[in-house]
């Protein structure tokens, strides 16, 4: 998610007006390919984090490695471990204000700098990828999960999210979303648009591990949670171009944790926050 007092208007307006789109109640997913033709996929990236691999991962946004302007928090490295097949991205408030908060932030995508890894995790509709990670969000209100694609190049719309939480609303409900512009032009600002809808999931997100996906095509975009299909948008001709612009592709996936960029957390108290990571997967078609 980019950066600016834009976005944070565009979420909160949205995610507080958006109707639902059903009740949708886990399956204890474990990590499958999607349900469109399951045959027709191999896995690509299975990250069971036996530790955290340069090579794929690097800690910060794709953008730059330390902060973006409305974050009340500071990027750290050492708001990154991986424990016991997990990797954790801590939120911690040192109660200083936002000089005093530090967050763990990761990104796997294509780049030489320093806030990009070595190989990545290239993300591209062509033949057609499933991500998915299993996750536990943080709870705390001001602190806002996501999971979401961006163009290794900065460029910037396009974008996909994954899930979003926002702590604090409703605990059944997560946000997905896409970005694009009307031009059908990469990095066109000007003539952003984006199409967030809040889903019911059926269970508590801030209670445990739920799974998120999302299968990205030439054509269209499909997500899903702990397995079953909940959204699928078939884009419109600008969409289609933005997202599949060649200057934008490959996008790297994001996982992040912004801090007061809706609602406040409490900075001038000590606490700390976590958004747990089990496992990564990446399928990509192969007809």
């Amino acid at each position: 998610m980019p950066a600016g007092q834009t976005r944070r208007r565009q979420l909160l307006v949205t995610f507080g007006c958006l109707a639902g789109a059903g009740c949708l109640a886990p399956t204890g997913d474990d990590g499958s390919p999607p349900e469109t033709e399951p045959d027709h996929w191999q896995l690509v990236v299975d990250e069971q984090w036996e530790r955290f691999d340069t090579d794929r991962w690097a800690v910060g946004f794709i953008d730059r490695a330390e902060w973006i302007p409305d974050d009340d928090a500071t990027v750290s490295a050492d708001h990154v471990t991986v424990t016991d097949g997990q990797c954790r991205l801590t939120v911690e408030s040192t109660g200083a204000g936002p000089e005093g908060c530090f967050q763990g932030v990761i990104n796997s995508s294509v780049g030489g700098e320093s806030h990009h890894p070595e190989v990545g995790i290239p993300i591209d509709p062509v033949p057609g990828q499933y991500v998915e990670a299993r996750l536990q969000l943080p709870t705390r209100p001001g602190v806002l999960p996501a999971f979401w694609m961006h163009p290794a190049n900065m460029h910037w719309p396009p974008e996909i999210d994954i899930v979003e939480w926002i702590p604090g609303t409703d605990p059944d409900r997560v946000q997905v979303d896409v970005h694009w512009s009307r031009s059908g032009r990469s990095n066109d600002m000007e003539t952003h648009e984006h199409d967030p809808v809040s889903l019911d999931v059926g269970a508590d997100v801030s209670a445990g591990f739920n799974t998120y996906g999302c299968a990205w095509f030439e054509d269209r975009i499909e997500w899903y949670v702990n397995g079953r299909r909940v959204r699928t948008v078939s884009g419109s001709q600008p969409m289609i171009s933005a997202l599949t612009d060649t200057p934008a592709r490959p996008f790297g996936l994001i996982f992040s944790t912004h801090v007061n960029r809706i609602g406040e957390a409490a900075l001038e108290e000590r606490w700390s926050e976590h958004l747990l990571i089990d496992w990564v997967r990446v399928w990509e078609r192969a007809d």
